[in-house]
């Protein structure tokens, strides 16, 4: 029985698909903050819109409370800077993923290398075991003719 294949660069493959998965998680984990900085933003928004909302029904009341007015106006501008900032961190969760991106594609790329000499490793292994297979299989084909042929009294000088 012929020995099982080994591929020699085999840690060096698992490796590189370890630090793939690394980066797929921090690609993820990006996604995810990413995911939470939208959602946080439409809930700036969604209050905008109420805060909007309640100013109105306090400027079209018969008696105008200015003070709840000056309050409910500095609560909106807090919410529209909320927005912005918010705006501002998407936007550099962005970048950053972009980068994390182009590095996952890197080791992607590394790592399919690796696997794509094993598979070539491994085919030119199987066809080596093959041909000696095949040579062993002729050696006896002809050892069994020879003593066939012999035994029938076949050369003759």
């Amino acid at each position: 029985m012929a020995k099982q294949f080994t591929f020699r660069l085999e840690t060096l493959r698992r490796l590189r698909a370890q630090r793939e998965d690394e980066q797929k998680r921090v690609v993820a984990s990006r996604l995810r903050k990413i995911q939470e900085l939208e959602a946080h933003r439409q809930l700036l928004q969604q209050r905008i819109l109420e805060q909007t909302d309640h100013m109105r029904n306090w400027l079209n009341a018969a008696t105008v409370d200015v003070d709840l007015v000056k309050t409910g106006r500095h609560w909106m501008l807090r919410l529209r800077r909320g927005v912005l900032e918010t705006d501002a961190q998407i936007s550099s969760e962005k970048a950053m993923l972009a980068h994390e991106r182009a590095a996952l594609g890197e080791l992607r790329k590394q790592t399919r290398v690796l696997d794509r000499l094993k598979e070539k490793q491994r085919d030119a292994y199987h066809r080596e075991l093959d041909r000696q297979e095949q040579i062993a299989l002729d050696d006896m084909n002809v050892t069994r003719f020879a003593h066939e042929f012999m035994g029938e009294g076949g050369y003759e000088c």
